[in-house]
């Protein structure tokens, strides 16, 4: 087959190039059409009703992640001149388009015991922004305004520690935005507005105000995401074309590996173009995956080719027997890689399943780049070639290449001690496997930060002082109209509240109760009324008429109950612990709420809001790739199995393709770093990249033990014919990946670490264990390629 392949490309090969120039400009035309979409509920696709009964939840209640913050923090933001700059710029940012509402300790309207109404402390001043210039201006508060609202602001719990710090130190405006609005540019284009208008205020003294909140953090990690590609890819594409020079000294050597990367690159994004699928958070890995796997594959070739070449082949005929012998091995190792990417269909999670035939298509694009426009190419330039020892090198060590030298010496000493590698080798796979249970499956928003970005800083503020930015939310629903003034269901509601209030990583509790209680005090004069429920559904009624809000607004009590009563709502805000401890909330609350709520009290309850399905999505989408990992594991060893047409050539891969990922899940025990949504997808990436060493040193093993009658010289004849390649393509990654630990972004450092750990597990599980294990095995139980039998000496 790949000697016809041969014949066709030499004699083709400038139409193949041409053909090839051909896909890769119309792929360049189409490639600025690529689309980006990095909203999270891409994430919740695929997983059941949780994400539909979500939305469905947001159009009654609005959404709480959709919540722009301005973080203001002041020695007072009691003092005068700063609740004036918070109430001005409440009103102003109510004039951004897309934000329906804006909120702060000067404008919420809530009931007071010296005012049976619920009008602003600061009065209503909504009726001035139509005529009002920008930035809004009203009249100054004044010293006696300013304590006044303090006192009030203080005391009263829908405001204490939810819109002002308990010691006064911090106030937050909260512009709630149009819950359609969840792309990642619409949402940078408001933060850009909202910080407009903020820029329109001069600040009052010490006083500093930053935006917070989810969508301002959304759109910060996507566009450090994007600016980690801009920087550090072609960063990365420079280093590859320094070494590529060193290691092979000729244009063919170096302009044809990044040329079948760039082809393939663009192919994939032309792929993504035509098929209507965009760039999202999980499959902007594919420029790095095409990377590896085509650069990894062109060295092998080039290798293979320089050896035919210094053997005396004319130019042509190495060609020719490069792609016979090395488009094999590549075909396996680009199979494999695809296999384990298509094993991604098993997930439950859309986009990992898209995600899965994307990566598996991208790298076989690779592959025919490399099996064909290389080929083709090379034949029109100078052989690439391995670097020669130094003139002065004895005449007997001429013949072999310094490198390759040096790989056979270092293969006759791990021979001549199988079991002492072997040995250290297993008990160094305990000590990782001992490391790696140590690793913990968790997810938090804040992990893509350093504990020193302004961005974390801000955030753990909003938690340690206010109410977070994270909700998880009790949906009640009843068929029966008016079902929530009922009192008996208003003290589950309560008992509820209470409970779930106790947990650590809970933040702040909020339902209709607050706000009956708010008007309970009003009324009575006597804050000491506001935690005793109403005791008949008329004194419900009877509370409610203090709240002036319109039935279908969405603020006050309102934003907790609907106008007929039938849907309630209980709101957590909780602290950025991650998934598993989102998921142990949640497992509490069902539990109270199967008590609180039996059958026969005819009202279902339902979890929901952004932190509890983000975290039950997440939790299934990691789970889902272990998974997939290990399915692609076993899909791998049964190949190599059948492509050998050998078992033991599938059991002797075991412990070498399991090792460098063991090394690395190692290594993420030892560091404390979790298994999440970032490191995962590097495993998926790392699974493709241990195989492939082994695939290679593998084929050229197959090859040659034909050749001669000892299995120890078949061995060093490996080391000879792929080691060169295999320690090279390891280095040159290594090497490249070392440059994404300069990145100040959490995911970048985690991925140029962890891949490079990989690898490097993969270098030495290929060069020093397998070797052994071949010796070892082989030396027992003999393959069945020859009719003479395998010495092991």
């Amino acid at each position: 087959m790949f000697d016809r392949l041969a014949t066709l490309v030499l004699k083709h090969r400038l139409a193949t190039i041409i053909v090839f120039a051909f896909i890769t400009l119309a792929s360049l035309a189409l490639a600025p059409r690529i689309n980006f979409n990095f909203t999270p509920q891409q994430l919740f696709e695929g997983r059941g009703d949780d994400a539909s009964y979500r939305e469905t939840f947001a159009e009654r209640f609005g959404r709480e992640d959709n919540l722009i913050i301005v973080l203001i923090e002041a020695p007072d933001v009691l003092a005068p001149p700063v609740v004036t700059f918070i109430r001005d710029l409440t009103y102003e940012l109510r004039r951004v388009e897309d934000i329906v509402d804006a909120q702060s300790l000067a404008t919420i309207a809530i009931p007071r015991p010296d005012s049976l109404s619920s009008e602003p402390f600061l009065g209503d001043l909504s009726n001035q922004l139509a005529s009002a210039p920008s930035p809004f201006r009203a009249t100054p508060v004044s010293v006696d305004q300013a304590g006044e609202l303090g006192d009030f602001a203080l005391n009263e719990p829908l405001i204490a520690g939810r819109l002002i710090s308990l010691d006064a130190s911090s106030a937050i405006v909260a512009a709630r935005i149009d819950t359609r609005l969840q792309d990642v540019n619409d949402l940078r284009t408001l933060n850009e507005r909202v910080a407009e208008r903020l820029a329109m205020y001069e600040l009052p003294p010490d006083t500093t105000a930053t935006l917070a909140g989810v969508p301002p953090l959304r759109v910060e990690i996507v566009d450090s995401l994007r600016h980690e590609q801009l920087i550090f890819v072609p960063l990365t594409a420079f280093i590859y074309l320094l070494v590529l020079i060193f290691l092979f000294r000729s244009p063919g050597g170096v302009i044809l590996p990044l040329g079948t990367v760039l082809i393939a690159l663009l192919t994939t994004l032309a792929m993504l173009v035509l098929t209507d699928y965009p760039i999202n958070i999980i499959n902007n890995v594919l420029p790095t995956l095409i990377f590896v796997i085509g650069i990894s594959d062109s060295i092998h070739m080039l290798t293979r080719q320089a050896e035919e070449v210094e053997a005396g082949r004319p130019h042509s005929e190495a060609i020719r027997q490069m792609i016979r012998h090395t488009g094999v091995a590549c075909l396996l190792t680009t199979g494999t890689t695809a296999i384990g990417f298509l094993s991604l269909f098993s997930a439950e999670t859309t986009i990992l399943r898209n995600f899965g035939w994307q990566a598996a298509c991208g790298v076989m694009f690779a592959y025919l780049a490399t099996i064909l426009f290389l080929p083709a190419g090379l034949s029109f330039m100078r052989p690439a070639r391995r670097i020669h020892p130094a003139p002065d090198a004895p005449n007997a060590d001429r013949q072999v290449p310094t490198l390759e030298r040096l790989l056979m010496r270092a293969g006759e000493v791990l021979l001549s001690r199988p079991w002492t590698v072997l040995t250290v080798s297993l008990l160094a796979s305990g000590a990782l496997i001992a490391q790696a249970s140590n690793v913990v499956i968790d997810t938090q928003i804040l992990e893509v930060f350093s504990e020193d970005h302004p961005t974390f800083i801000s955030t753990r503020t909003l938690e340690d002082d206010l109410s977070g930015i994270l909700p998880i939310e009790i949906s009640l629903e009843s068929p029966e109209r008016d079902r929530f003034k009922a009192p008996d269901v208003l003290a589950s509601i309560d008992t509820l509240q209470r409970s779930a209030a106790l947990h650590s990583i809970v933040l702040s509790t909020e339902s209709p109760l607050d706000y009956l209680g708010a008007a309970r005090a009003a009324i009575t004069g006597d804050p000491g009324q506001r935690v005793r429920l109403p005791e008949t559904p008329e004194q419900v009624e009877q509370l409610l008429l203090l709240i002036s809000d319109a039935p279908d607004s969405r603020s006050g009590i309102h934003a907790f109950v609907t106008s007929d009563f039938r849907n309630a709502r209980i709101l957590l805000r909780v602290r950025d612990a991650g998934a598993k401890a989102n998921l142990k909330l949640a497992r509490e609350l069902h539990a109270n709420l199967q008590d609180a709520f039996p059958p026969e009290s005819n009202i279902s309850y339902r979890l929901t809001g952004d932190a509890y399905v983000a975290s039950a999505a997440l939790d299934s989408f990691i789970r889902d790739l272990i998974v997939s990992i290990l399915l692609a594991l076993g899909l791998i060893l049964l190949l190599l199995s059948l492509v050998f047409r050998s078992i033991k050539i599938g059991i002797i891969s075991l412990l070498p393709n399991a090792l460098p990922l063991l090394m690395t899940l190692g290594y993420m025990g030892w560091a404390g770093i979790n298994i999440n949504t970032t490191t995962i997808i590097i495993f998926a990436i790392s699974l493709g990249i241990a195989v492939d060493d082994s695939i290679h040193f593998f084929a050229r093993f197959i090859e040659e033990l034909p050749r001669t009658d000892s299995l120890k010289d078949a061995i060093l004849n490996t080391y000879f014919g792929a080691g060169r390649a295999i320690l090279l393509t390891s280095v040159l990654l290594l090497i490249g990946l070392s440059v994404l630990t300069l990145s100040d972004f959490v995911p970048t450092q985690q991925f140029g670490v962890l891949t490079a750990m990989t690898i490097a597990g993969a270098l030495v599980a290929d060069l020093i264990i397998l070797p052994v294990l071949l010796y070892l095995v082989l030396g027992r139980f003999p393959l069945n390629l020859r009719k003479q039998p395998i010495t092991t000496t």
